[in-house]
């Protein structure tokens, strides 16, 4: 029987705790040395990037400024465009002073509309009602970029282009323009591409009304469908005013009073009759004075289309019974008159021969009387003679200086004049219609209670209605061509009128 092997053993090892601890405690220090270096170098990296933040925000700080103060964002920021065109905020600044220099220079001319201190901010300064002179300001030119946008996206859509000469033209003017007037920032090349942009719109439209034709097959057509707005009528006409509580007595008369004469000038057989009652009252009854006397009996007689008169008139003059000399009485106690109306002739179409002649109308009034009107309209003879005695010259007398709010705006065009045709009295109508009459003759004529200035340009082909349908069927086309002009859209950018300072 083989006997056990023995193993021998170690003796048990007693466990040296102190010694594990102090290794421990060696590991956990180097451990906490090295992620000590890691956070500090961590805090550096994150110190520098801080830093360089500031750094960067400072610096965009001060960027930003300088693009500001410069225009650099005046310069490079759209205000408004539409598909092809677009209006810089410098563009802007410049039709924004414009429209300052404009106003200014009518508040010059007219003291009652508010006043305007160049010295002052137009921001801090009211035009009405807590509305800023700035805003007011801001709003008109803004509806006015707007428009000329569109009218210049229609040109581009049509093709057009400026000649070489407008945009010569276009250069010259914004050349003259003096830089020191428009905000900081705006630069010859900005003053260059507003202007030109107005050479555009203006041109092109002016180019468009220039090439429109009528045919004498758009007359008739025209005519057939709109007769009764070319029919002339002529009519005499006296009017009754009487005193009311309001009126304090400056006319003299009671309503039963004025509604006994007008019966009894109703009641006169033809014209000459008319005219003598008339002139017995107002020498007898009203005891005007002869000039006052003479300017009214001028007036009686009217001559002009039959819309230029009341609908009750007009319902009267086409009625079957209003004959030749038939008379009316108008009751407008609205208006504390009483008319008296007689029929000379029933409505028609004009077939009288036609002149084409421009006007200014000066008020006596104005000029110290009637002398100091001739003596003023022979001096603007003078100066038109000077600029060319052409059309264009004229009008912008006219435009300046005529009283007639009927053809001013029209540089005092009086299309179609007639022979017939009282408005401006008789003496105007003998002068134009004189056979020796040339293109560009002048003449102060002493009107009915004003002094005009005569311009002839032309006697028409057509007669009276047919000047009259060419007229009102031209206005139509250019009001079709207004409206095809306005119709992109225009987008605005609000957010950069910021940098529009005023």
């Amino acid at each position: 029987m083989s006997k056990k092997k023995k193993i021998k053993r170690m003796p048990p090892q007693k466990t040296d705790y102190e010694t594990i601890r102090a290794r421990e405690a060696e590991r956990k220090k180097k451990r906490r040395a090295k992620n000590a270096g890691k956070r500090k170098k961590r805090l550096k990296i994150a110190g520098i990037c801080a830093a360089a933040a500031a750094v960067l925000a400072a610096a965009g700080i001060g960027t930003y400024q300088y693009l500001k103060s410069s225009g650099w964002f005046l310069r490079h920021r759209i205000v408004m465009e539409t598909e092809h065109c677009s209006v810089t905020g410098a563009m802007f600044a410049c039709y924004y002073q414009q429209c300052a220099d404009s106003y200014l220079a009518y508040a010059a001319q007219d003291e009652t509309v508010p006043q305007l201190d160049v010295n002052k901010s137009f921001r801090e300064q009211e035009y009405s009602d807590g509305y800023s002179f700035y805003q007011m300001f801001l709003d008109k030119t803004e509806e006015t970029v707007a428009a000329q946008l569109q009218v210049c996206e229609a040109a581009y859509a049509a093709g057009y282009e400026l000649t070489q000469e407008k945009k010569e033209e276009s250069r010259q003017a914004a050349a003259e323009k003096d830089l020191s007037q428009y905000q900081k920032g705006v630069r010859r090349e900005d003053v260059e591409r507003a202007t030109e942009l107005v050479y555009l719109a203006q041109n092109y439209q002016l180019d468009t009304i220039d090439n429109i034709t009528v045919t004498d097959e758009d007359i008739q057509n025209y005519y057939d469908l709109h007769t009764d707005d070319f029919l002339t009528v002529e009519i005499n006409g006296f009017t009754f005013p009487y005193d009311t509580e309001e009126s304090g007595g400056e006319n003299g008369l009671t309503r039963e009073e004025a509604l006994q004469y007008a019966q009894e000038l109703s009641e006169c057989s033809n014209d000459g009759e008319f005219r003598n009652y008339v002139e017995n009252y107002l020498n007898n009854v009203r005891k005007a004075d002869a000039e006052t006397a003479a300017l009214e009996l001028e007036n009686i007689k009217s001559s002009n289309l039959l819309t230029y008169f009341s609908e009750e008139v007009q319902e009267w003059a086409k009625s079957d019974d209003t004959a030749k000399y038939s008379t009316k009485i108008l009751d407008r106690e609205e208006q504390s008159i009483v008319q008296v109306v007689m029929m000379l002739k029933k409505p028609a179409p004009s077939n009288e021969k036609t002149a084409d002649i421009r006007v200014v109308v000066l008020t006596p009034a104005e000029y110290d009387g009637t002398e100091g009107a001739k003596q003023f309209a022979e001096e603007l003879i003078g100066e038109c003679e000077a600029a060319g005695g052409t059309p264009e010259a004229f009008a912008e007398l006219a435009y300046e200086y005529s009283a007639d709010v009927l053809t001013y705006p029209n540089g005092g065009t009086v299309s179609g004049f007639t022979p017939s045709r009282t408005t401006y009295g008789e003496a105007l109508t003998e002068w134009a219609f004189d056979k020796a009459r040339k293109p560009g003759d002048m003449s102060v004529i002493e009107g009915p209670g004003n002094v005009i200035l005569a311009y002839f340009e032309s006697a028409s082909e057509d007669v009276g209605w047919q000047s009259q349908v060419r007229d009102a069927f031209t206005q139509q086309v250019k009001e079709e061509i207004n409206r095809q002009c306005h119709q992109a859209e225009v987008t605005k950018y609000p957010e950069n009128y910021k940098y529009i300072t005023g």
